[in-house]
């Protein structure tokens, strides 16, 4: 059996231009999505796979990429569905959800985590790219000891949470060897 964990690392050490520029990215990714937001909500919301170019040209008014774009359209769907589905026996208390440009939820199409073979100070660089208006970031990350007992045990997927103060990465674990590392600590901590 498979699981997901989860572990924050801290963007502390980012420069403050580096934090702007991210500030400036995700105040304009909550911007689109939701104007996608509003859009689905009236009009219905499509599948995924309806995200066609139409669709995602929606926005008119923002430096996004079209990769970013489609993206957001991805997660104001989700948004959607999470409400409806929250509020389903209770239609009354159902409002529009607001996307509020504090965090994002990227794939390897938009983020890539690289190793920091040049750094000294930094374990990895979380490079993003393809978001448009020329911006391409690359984030230090220092890794900790919970990052590194999920990279032990599991596989680091490849989608990335990015808020202005830290990436969160996801782990894909199978069970046997979740509990042979908890006896491995276990049995660490006792003697």
């Amino acid at each position: 059996m498979k699981f997901i964990r989860s572990t924050k690392c801290s963007l502390k050490f980012a420069t403050k231009h580096k934090t702007n520029e991210l500030q400036s990215i995700l105040t304009e990714y909550g911007k689109v999505c939701n104007i996608f937001i509003d859009h689905f909500w009236k009009n219905g919301t499509p599948s995924k796979v309806e995200l066609l170019k139409d669709v995602v040209d929606l926005p008119k008014e923002t430096w996004l990429s079209a990769r970013l774009r489609k993206v957001a359209a991805r997660e104001s769907i989700d948004m959607i569905k999470a409400t409806k589905e929250r509020w389903k026996n209770k239609p009354d208390k159902m409002k529009i959800p607001v996307h509020k440009g504090k965090r994002m939820y990227v794939s390897c199409t938009i983020a890539d985590l690289n190793d920091s073979e040049e750094s000294t100070e930094f374990d990895a660089w979380l490079h993003i790219a393809s978001v448009g208006d020329k911006h391409i970031l690359d984030l230090p990350i220092k890794f900790h000891k919970h990052f590194n007992k999920i990279a032990c045990i599991g596989k680091r997927l490849n989608s990335y949470i990015i808020t202005d103060k830290y990436v969160q990465f996801s782990g894909e674990i199978v069970r046997e060897q979740y509990s042979n590392a908890l006896n491995v600590t276990t049995k660490t901590t006792l003697m």
